[in-house]
Formats: C-alpha cells, sequence, structure tokens
C-alpha cells in the first residue's frame, strides 16, 4: 500500500512539468489545406554561388599605324581589338528556400519559432529561453561570431562590374581626346618631336639645362619629358588598356535520379573576344560547367532515421498524427569547374537538396539549425 502512494505522488509530482512543456507538431502541407493558426515554413536548399575575375584587354589602332615603320616598330595595333581572359573563379554556399519542400508547424503558445528571412525555421524555443543560454559548446553560440567560417551573403544573378583600375597616360589620353589628328600633325612632324623630346632627356641628364637641380626635380621633369614621348609613339603603337571586371552566376543543381553518377550542371560561356556569357545570350563561346561528385555521406550525417525508411503507413500516420519537425541532411559533394581551357577550381561543398528528410520525433524539445547551412545543431 505504501508503495501504491509513493508512485501516486511521484507520478503527481511530475504532472506539472509534463502539462508545462511545450508542444509543436509538423504537417505535410497539402494544396488548398493550409492550416491558418500553423506556421508554414520550408525546407533549406543549397544554391552555388560561382564567382569568375576576368581580364579585359582593349587595343585601340595609332592613327599613325601605318607609318609605325618610321620608329621601327613592328607589333603596332593594325585594328581595333577586345580579348579576354579568365583570371580566377572561386565556389561559395548559399542558403535559400526549397518551395517544394514545405511543411506547417502548429505549436502551442509557450513555443517560440524564428523563421530566417527566407522562410526556414531557426530555432524553436521555449520562451523565455535563449538559444545561446543552451549551448554548452560556446562556438555554437548564436552572439558568437566565429560560429560560422564563412558568412554568405545574397549576390545578384548574372551581373558585371568592372573593378576600380588606375587609368594610365594612355587611357588618360584617350578621355582627353589627345589622340585626335590634327590638320598640321603629321606622322613625319610627330617622329621629329619624338626624337627632339629625346634629346632634352640627354641634354637634362648630362647637365646641358641652365640652372641647379634637386635629384628629385630631374627625375620629376625627365618623367615629364617620357610621358609626353609615350603620349607621341602611342600615336603609331595604339593603346592598349586592361582592366579586371568580375561576373556572378547563381545554379541550383537538382538530386540526380542515381546519386553514384556525377551531375553536370551548366554554368554560363566564355570566349576570348565575346567574354562571359549567360547561357541564354547570342554569341558563340564555350561552355562552363559544374561537374557535381557526390561522396554519398548521407547515412554518415543523418542522425535520425530518414524518410527512406519510411513505410506507406508510418508516412501516412505521421500526416495524420503530426511529428516534431521536419529537416534536411545535406549530402557532401565535390564541385569542379571545367571548360574554357581554365585550370580546374574545386570545392568540398555540402548541398541540403542531394541529401534526405529527416524529422525528430518529439514534440517537446528546443531545436536550434545554422542559418547559413540548414544542418540541425542541436536538440535539447
Amino acid at each position: 500500500m505504501k508503495k501504491i502512494v509513493l508512485t501516486l505522488l511521484c507520478v503527481a509530482a511530475m504532472l506539472p512539468n509534463i502539462s508545462n512543456a511545450q508542444q509543436y507538431k509538423s504537417f505535410t502541407l497539402n494544396s488548398g489545406k493550409d492550416n491558418p493558426n500553423g506556421i508554414v515554413y520550408n525546407l533549406p536548399k543549397t544554391d552555388l554561388v560561382v564567382t569568375f575575375k576576368v581580364e579585359k584587354t582593349t587595343r585601340t589602332k595609332g592613327i599613325y599605324a601605318d607609318n609605325a615603320y618610321l620608329l621601327g616598330i613592328d607589333n603596332a595595333a593594325l585594328k581595333n581589338t577586345v580579348s579576354y581572359r579568365i583570371v580566377s573563379a572561386d565556389i561559395r554556399e548559399q542558403i535559400a528556400a526549397d518551395v517544394n519542400k514545405r511543411y506547417i508547424l502548429v505549436a502551442d503558445d509557450k513555443v517560440s519559432v524564428e523563421k530566417s528571412p527566407m522562410g526556414t525555421i531557426k530555432s524553436i524555443i521555449t520562451k523565455g529561453n535563449s538559444t545561446a543560454k543552451f549551448s554548452k559548446d560556446n562556438n555554437l553560440r548564436e552572439d558568437n561570431p566565429s560560429r560560422h567560417e564563412n558568412n554568405f551573403m545574397p549576390l545578384p544573378n548574372n551581373t558585371a562590374a568592372s573593378l576600380a583600375v588606375q587609368p594610365t597616360y594612355e587611357k588618360r589620353l584617350m578621355q582627353e581626346g589627345l589622340l585626335v589628328k590634327y590638320p598640321q600633325m603629321t606622322a613625319e612632324k610627330a617622329v621629329a618631336e619624338i626624337k627632339r623630346l629625346r634629346e632634352k632627356q640627354i641634354e637634362l641628364l648630362s647637365g646641358g639645362w641652365e640652372g641647379t637641380y634637386m635629384n628629385t626635380t630631374v627625375d620629376f621633369m625627365y618623367k615629364q619629358l617620357d610621358e609626353i614621348i609615350s603620349s607621341y609613339v602611342a600615336l603609331f603603337t595604339g593603346i592598349e588598356t586592361t582592366v579586371t571586371e568580375e561576373y556572378v552566376f547563381v545554379i541550383t543543381p537538382e538530386k540526380p535520379i542515381i546519386l553514384e553518377e556525377d551531375l553536370l550542371v551548366p554554368v554560363c560561356k566564355f570566349s576570348t573576344t565575346n567574354g562571359l556569357m549567360d547561357l541564354s545570350e547570342k554569341g558563340e563561346g564555350i561552355k562552363i560547367n559544374a561537374r557535381i561528385h557526390s561522396y554519398l555521406s548521407t547515412d554518415e550525417n543523418a542522425k535520425i532515421t530518414t524518410d527512406k525508411f519510411i513505410t506507406d503507413k508510418q508516412k501516412s500516420n505521421m500526416d495524420r498524427e503530426g511529428t516534431g519537425i521536419y529537416y534536411a541532411v545535406p549530402q557532401t559533394v565535390k564541385v569542379t569547374l571545367q571548360g574554357a581551357d581554365m585550370i580546374n577550381v574545386s570545392k568540398i561543398v555540402k548541398l541540403m537538396q542531394y541529401g534526405s528528410v529527416s524529422f525528430t520525433s518529439s514534440h517537446t524539445n528546443n531545436i536550434l539549425f545554422d542559418e547559413n547551412t540548414g544542418e540541425l545543431i542541436r536538440t535539447w
């Protein structure tokens, strides 16, 4: 009898804790049957942001190019040309919402749910608690700026912007219109002026100029003469200017039917005459592809049963009664850029959509997700 009374007292003591625990359930979202009292959320997917740096070289024909032999020049630009060269490429991940994987979360008033701007779940916490407070590992604290190795920022798709380049004297001459042929100027007069200025440089260095000058002054005057001479020479050789441009492309790899086979995802086109182009742009070019090789690591990363082990009966029961929270388990892959006679660039990344969908069986746990990778960090 004493044992029975003691047991009842223990149960009674536990009842308040059970009744005060937060409760939430997730259901698959059926079209036209949205629960207005629920929170709709998406599972994340991984976009690949590919950034190229391209060197653009422009050669402008000099107005006296046909007379370049007068200066003994044999490499003068005979026509205006533009050429491109890929200098470098970089790959990084960017999380986005997977609109094909949407669920609805029904929770009581004890639950605080934080969503990302894109609609994925960041955390499910009992009201009054903090995500940082429950992180035993200080590296997992949300207020720790070094928590993530990279901070991914959304980037515009297929944009190009020239980086700042210090203009050369040739470029300044073009901007100022100083390479325009004057009626009084001829190729022969330009050659004579070049010879005269070079003689002035020799006089300056040999001390033939009247007056006393400091070494820095002589150096400055010599360089000024040299710049004037170069502007005359440019009338024969033409002008070559180089700028570096940056192009950004965003691709979303879809999960292949057979993970064991590498997937080729087209990124853009490139040619030495047209530069980098979107796949839809007109113009010939060599296609640059991202080759995606899966390491089949989903099973190793999964902490809880994944959807491929769920029977139809279990799935039907989950749809009816709900489960804790659905989340994506990523797949580790190697992404390699190929094409355009460039050095292959590779990076190991995690693709959420290549992995599988898992779920928590508990309806009361606090949950914290990594907002940059979409992975489940911990439950408690």
